[in-house]
């Protein structure tokens, strides 16, 4: 997989990831005090969004970069995001599992040129909500043998609060005889518009054989402390397979939707 221009990865990590910092001080001599964090139960929210899905078509800016000439251009579209409920009738690595097929489709006008673009994949959990790993016609990612992080999401999250939940080994296909790199998912959690929600972030990284970064997608949700869960917002690094061919390996795209 074609590496992202350096040039990209400051700015975009700047601009997507948000922090949430806070805390009070006392105003005399005694120790200060805070209020009890609020508990978000992210289990049950997760369960809500594997059982309706999201389905969007979301107005995108960005900025789009030619890797033959180095050339950039600023661009506006429409994407259309897909995430399927999670279907419980499949297998993944010679285990029953449950797959949701999640897709990004768009229609760009790049340098003055038309150009429809998509990515589809299919993330794969187990009964218990194991991450067990992701497909796509490009790429084959298992779980790393490597044991050191927890491979689900925690059933309950508070503000402030962010994780590397699972690292995935990557292979060209199905037979992992070729690696091509590693992909990491985690999360973070952040204020929402009111006291009883928080912003819900999941980010996926994937990095070649070498440590470069090759792709990075963010989804932001809403979550309350009730469970419920809605799509907020979504940035993509990296290449998406275009209609021209030309500009299949040859066009890096860094945008957000509005």
């Amino acid at each position: 997989m074609p590496r992202i221009s350096k040039a990209f990865i400051a700015p975009l990590l700047c601009g997507l990831l948000v922090t949430a910092c806070g805390g009070s001080t006392g105003g005399g001599t005694g120790a200060p005090t805070s209020a009890a964090a609020t508990t978000f139960p992210l289990s049950i929210a997760l369960l809500n969004l594997d059982t309706t899905g999201v389905q969007k078509t979301l107005p995108v800016s960005g900025t789009a970069i030619f890797n033959a000439t180095g050339s950039s251009y600023d661009f506006t579209g429409s994407l259309d995001f897909t995430e399927t409920p999670a279907n419980a009738g499949s297998n993944f690595e010679n285990q029953a599992a449950r797959q949701i097929d999640s897709s990004l489709t768009g229609a760009f006008n790049i340098n003055g040129a038309n150009n429809s673009f998509s990515s589809i994949n299919q993330s794969f959990l187990s009964a218990n909500n194991l991450l067990l790993g992701i497909s796509s016609a490009k790429s084959y990612c298992t779980l790393s043998a490597s044991g050191q992080f927890p491979d689900k999401y925690p059933d309950t999250v508070t503000i402030g609060q962010a994780q590397l939940v699972v690292i995935y080994d990557c292979y060209q296909d199905g037979t992992k005889t070729s690696p091509v790199g590693t992909g990491k998912v985690s999360f973070l959690v952040s204020a929402g518009n009111s006291p009883e929600t928080a912003t819900f972030s999941t980010m996926e990284t994937f990095t070649d054989t070498t440590g470069l970064q090759t792709q990075y997608t963010q989804k932001n949700y809403l979550i309350d402390t009730s469970g419920n869960i809605s799509f907020l917002t979504l940035s993509f690094l990296g290449f998406l397979t275009s209609s021209n061919n030309w500009l299949a390996n040859g066009i890096q795209l860094n945008f957000k939707s509005q």
